[in-house]
């Protein structure tokens, strides 16, 4: 056998080496180890940092920025380590893949374990999206791995944003495309479209001026603000086309004039300046009450014509108005002082509003823009609300209330206080693993009130994440509890639909949230058992038995996405799902 083996491979080894590099070209990465490994001749073979720079590029679409992908792709693929790289990175898919199943497998150092793996930053995307997209309907828990790929990816980009924010209180240089990006890679499910998608999007929007216009570079900078406005408006770029939507919270973000061609005209200003700047024209927002405008300035020393200045030494740059969101015409600096004097704004304070405004004004007033759309949102009937998830758009918001404040510079520091507590308590309901990110919290504060307060919640919640939960069995005193977890019901009285996720044997609410749900007017009162739930708003509520109403259907697939974070998945032969919590709940 030993010999037929050897005179098999013989002609294959009588190839030259040209050939067989090309025969390898056809290779995947897997392939190409084991042709490796066969002989030292396939192993010299298989090393060109030509074949394994392939394996990488197609292997991983995410890179971390560390590795500093385009300037490895830039330099001559000798002069680096690709299989070196390759191997790594192989090693790290299987090491997560190991952190993820631990994670799943139990509820004790959860997070702990998600912090792990969300650590390799976007190294770990490929990996995770393959989870979300491939993992298979009949898998024994597709739910839980569905829906905790998306919570590490989420949770990334939730960091990136925080960093950027934390980077303007830190007083540093943030684009303002980047500041107001960061609010899209809270609610966005696809990491892809974050700031680098939104920066390539304008830098394309930059180059079609361009080809529209070749002889720009010779314009004045008035005629090219005005052609990079009349194009942006064309182009349904700025502006809102159904204006009764204006409060929808699609409008918020930037990448939203791409594809639904809707903004508010905060958006629409940020995205005309950042194409302006891209043209060489210097456009900035201005901070002015009710409608953001932008205000080009000529920073050279000529007019905003083109004509030579004559000024002194004393000379102030010109400036031009415009209002892209609403025309492509100028607006007066008269028209808009009067309207100033008509809002009763003094008029020491006018230059204020009509001045460059900074980014951490625009990025603050973005934040008030997402309260007002998130409250209105939660009002609206649950089939014409965004797609959007408002929970995360509102978090969001808390943490830029929290780390850059609300008001002016004056009272932002008392007023971000005062949002502490709101933050904290969305962490604790909808995003338990961010606990990483709050740690990031107390040195905003430190030598302040708040300070030692967080640093207590941030060891109470470690403490919580590292223990053994306490196991609730069916035995007395809990025989009683009729509905177990994973039940999907309908309210009696209320009519929403969701699955139970916790019980006691009797109210364990404290005395005044019995008095004010009026619980004892219930005809089983506070003796009867009380159940945890998720609604289909996404909310978690404490609800009486007598008002669950077991549903022999399908869940909603806002309710299927949610479930994830407590089941492996939905068992129609049952109709309940599956725990994924039986350290707490044994018998369920």
């Amino acid at each position: 056998m030993a010999g037929e083996k050897r005179g098999a491979s013989t002609p294959l080894l009588g190839l030259p080496d040209e050939l067989l590099e090309g025969i390898v070209q056809y290779l995947g990465p897997h392939d190409t180890y084991t042709f490796a490994c066969s002989c030292r001749r396939m192993n010299k073979v298989t090393s060109s940092s030509l074949i394994w720079r392939r394996h990488c590029l197609e292997t991983w679409r995410h890179w971390d920025t560390k590795r500093d992908l385009a300037a490895l792709i830039a330099q001559p693929p000798t002069e680096t380590q690709w299989r070196q790289l390759y191997s790594e990175r192989a090693r790290n898919d299987r090491e997560i893949s190991a952190f993820f199943n631990e994670m799943l497998s139990t509820q004790k150092d959860r997070y702990h374990r998600i912090e792990r793996i969300a650590s390799y930053n976007e190294d770990v995307v490929d990996l995770l999206n393959d989870l979300l997209d491939n993992t298979r309907e009949d898998a024994h828990d597709v739910l839980a791995r569905r829906y905790h790929a998306g919570t590490v990816i989420a949770s990334i980009n939730r960091s990136k944003a925080v960093e950027t924010w934390l980077s303007i209180e830190a007083g540093m240089s943030v684009e303002l495309e980047d500041a107001l990006g960061a609010y899209e890679l809270f609610v966005l499910p696809d990491s892809s479209q974050g700031c680098g998608y939104l920066k390539a999007e304008l830098d394309q929007i930059a180059q079609r001026i361009r080809i529209c216009h070749p002889g720009m570079e010779a314009w004045s900078t008035r005629q090219k603000a005005l052609a990079i406005a009349r194009y942006l408006r064309c182009e349904n770029i700025v502006g809102m086309l159904n204006e009764g939507q204006y409060h929808a919270l699609q409008n918020n973000y930037l990448s939203t004039a791409f594809k639904e061609h809707s903004s508010l005209p905060l958006q629409s200003v940020a995205l005309y300046c950042a194409v302006a700047r891209r043209l060489g024209v210097d456009a900035s927002p201005s901070n002015y009450p009710q409608r953001v405008h932008a205000v080009v300035s000529e920073s050279s020393n000529r007019t905003i014509d083109a004509a030579e200045s004559t000024a002194t030494a004393e000379w102030t740059p010109e400036r031009i108005y415009l209002d892209p969101w609403g025309s492509d015409e100028e607006v007066s600096e008269d028209h808009l002082r009067t309207r100033l004097a008509q809002m009763g704004i003094p008029l020491h304070e006018h230059d204020d509003y009509l001045g460059p405004a900074s980014v951490i004004e625009m990025t603050r007033r973005t934040a008030r823009n997402i309260m007002v759309s998130v409250e209105e949102a939660r009002h609206r009937p649950a089939s014409q609300v965004s797609h959007l998830d408002i929970e995360a758009a509102w978090y969001s918001m808390l943490w830029v209330m929290v780390i850059l404040g609300y008001g002016d510079d004056a009272t932002a520091g008392a007023r971000r206080r005062q949002f502490i507590p709101y933050l904290i308590e969305h962490f604790q309901t909808h995003f338990p693993e961010d606990l990483g990110l709050l740690e990031k919290l107390p040195a905003l504060f430190e030598g302040q009130g708040e300070h030692q307060p967080l640093l207590d919640m941030i060891v109470a919640s470690r403490n919580s994440d590292c223990a053994e939960r306490v196991a609730r069995s069916r035995s007395a005193p809990n025989a009683g509890v009729m509905y177990k977890i994973g039940h999907y019901f309908r309210h009696k009285r209320y009519s929403y639909d969701g699955f139970i996720v916790g019980w006691d044997a009797h109210c364990n609410a404290g005395p005044r949230w019995i008095a004010q749900m009026r619980v004892d007017d219930l005809p089983r009162g506070r003796e009867q058992p009380f159940y945890n739930i998720v609604a289909d708003d996404k909310s978690t509520r404490y609800v009486a038995e007598e008002n669950i109403e077991l549903i022999q259907v399908k869940p909603s697939g806002v309710l299927m996405d949610l479930a994830g974070r407590y089941f492996k998945r939905w068992e129609d032969s049952t109709q309940k799902f599956e725990s994924n919590i039986r350290d707490e709940y044994p018998d369920d």
